[in-house]
């Protein structure tokens, strides 16, 4: 890799990241394509990391779901 492409890089991904990330969030995205949250949606997801209430599940509760997922897969055939 040369050093004249490894400049163009560090000064693009910035940029592309930045984008990317617009992308995923906007109303444009969903205007378009029908895809991704929704206005409403946007509200809600602001409203709850403004109030604190979006919390990371507890290792219980993963471990709980994981088992779940497992005995379906189990009971559908599919065997693990």
């Amino acid at each position: 890799m040369n050093r004249a492409g490894r400049r163009v890089r560090a000064a693009v991904n910035p940029l592309s990241t930045g984008l990317t990330r617009w992308w995923c969030h906007s109303a444009v995205r969903h205007l378009l394509t029908g895809h991704g949250p929704s206005a409403r949606q946007r509200a809600v997801m602001r409203r709850g990391m403004a109030q604190g209430t979006v919390q990371a599940p507890s290792a219980a509760t993963m471990t709980a779901r994981a088992a779940a997922v497992d005995e379906v897969l189990r009971r559908d055939g599919h065997g693990l």
